[in-house]
């Protein structure tokens, strides 16, 4: 997690200070198959959870796994009171895109779910939220495609003033020091396979 002195760190101020004073934190994880974790034991969000339990060992962290295989940000929207809103999180992070994509949701309409997410947890338990792109596909026009939806999750939280995390930038550094990226994901499909390609 980003500390205070990172870009990202103004957009979690809160979580921070509770997570170094040792208190009680939860954190959803909202998101399609690459959250759930699909076709692998664990998704990002166990992993990611025993990284800040060993950093802040004294905090009380329960990290709430609510990313569902095959999601758009239509299906997100609708069962955003009961995935995130019914746990009043201290944050939440979102991370849709490709289905998205491939299913051929909008541009437009991908943007009006994703500000209505965000203002929704805004309006109600007023968590901190983070945004996350995607790793980058495997068939060469669908990157191209999805490039056009991670730019605007970028948008929306600019405008929205949240947090981004570019999980895309993150793999395509990886990718030029020369992993490839069929080592990183499942065959056949968009779920990565290790918790440290992010």
């Amino acid at each position: 997690m980003a500390e205070a002195d990172d870009p990202q760190g103004r957009f979690l101020v809160r979580t921070l200070d509770d997570l170094k004073n040792g208190c009680n934190v939860t954190i959803v994880a909202f998101g399609d198959s690459i959250t759930a974790g699909y076709a692998v034991r664990r998704g990002f969000p166990s992993f990611w959870k025993e990284m800040l339990q060993k950093k802040y060992s004294d905090a009380k962290i329960e990290m709430i796994n609510s990313g569902v295989s095959g999601d758009t940000t239509m299906d997100g929207l609708a069962r955003l009171d009961w995935s995130v809103l019914s746990y009043e999180p201290d944050l939440v992070t979102i991370n849709f895109g490709i289905n998205d994509c491939v299913l051929g949701l909008g541009l437009d309409e991908f943007e009006v779910n994703f500000v209505e997410m965000v203002r929704r947890i805004k309006a109600g338990p007023d968590s901190e939220i983070l945004l996350l792109s995607s790793q980058p596909l495997e068939t060469p026009p669908y990157d191209g495609l999805v490039l056009d939806y991670y730019q605007t999750i970028v948008r929306v939280a600019k405008q929205m003033d949240v947090g981004f995390v570019d999980v895309y930038g993150a793999w395509m550094r990886r990718l030029r020091q020369g992993t490839t990226l069929g080592s990183l994901i499942l065959s056949d499909w968009t779920i990565p396979t290790r918790p440290d390609t992010g």
